[in-house]
């Protein structure tokens, strides 16, 4: 009989992305790799999953209107240091990476080939 995955013990994981299609391949590649997948369409929206559910790991698109990528790291790790966070951005630019650098975070740019995701989410897999 084939064991039950129980919530607790998935990675719990949130992808913010304002591109609804780079969103839709990302969840749906990462729920069939085992992951417990939520989606925010917007760092508004992103924002109020943050106060309501705690991650394993956050992935977020930099670039957004209204609160963009940045907001959303700083407030990941002002409310959960411990969890791990990869940046995308088609703008990966030297200012940007030192950011990255400076906030501990991994950077991937766009376009980014799912399995490179999966390929970083297998670096985290030290819960």
């Amino acid at each position: 009989m084939p064991s039950e995955v129980h919530l607790e013990s998935r990675i719990r994981l949130l992808a913010v992305d304002d591109d609804p299609e780079v969103l839709r391949n990302l969840a749906m590649m990462l729920s069939l790799e085992g992951y417990y997948v939520m989606t925010a369409s917007s760092g508004m929206e992103a924002l109020g999953l943050l106060n309501e559910y705690r991650y394993d790991v956050v992935i977020t698109n930099l670039r957004m209107p209204v609160v963009d990528g940045y907001e959303i790291v700083c407030r990941v790790q002002s409310l959960m240091p411990q969890t791990a966070i990869i940046v995308t951005s088609s703008y990966l630019d030297a200012k940007t990476q030192q950011w990255i650098r400076d906030r501990g975070v991994r950077g991937l740019e766009k376009p980014y080939d799912v399995f490179d995701v999966s390929a970083l989410l297998q670096q985290f897999q030290t819960f």
